[in-house]
């Protein structure tokens, strides 16, 4: 796995807490740019670490992204 990047690393910390947001939530919670928390969700998807909902407009993280933030992301948060 990837060590990632800042921005995945914010969007992992916004998520960690539980819940399902958009990535507008998300966006604004991290401060990051929307093009930017689209990017990174599409990468962490990608790697399992989020998931959508059925509707694909609201994201959650994954027991493998919530170990990925534990061990490899943590060090990133604000």
């Amino acid at each position: 796995m990837a060590t990632g990047s800042i921005t995945e690393a914010a969007v992992l910390g916004v998520l960690v807490s539980g819940g399902m947001l958009t990535s507008a939530q998300i966006s604004e919670r991290a401060q990051i740019t929307g093009w930017s928390t689209r990017r990174a969700i599409g990468q962490l998807e990608s790697r399992g670490l989020v998931v959508p909902s059925p509707s694909a407009s609201r994201w959650s993280i994954t027991p493998r992204g919530r170990a990925a933030w534990a061990t490899k992301f943590r060090r990133y948060a604000r």
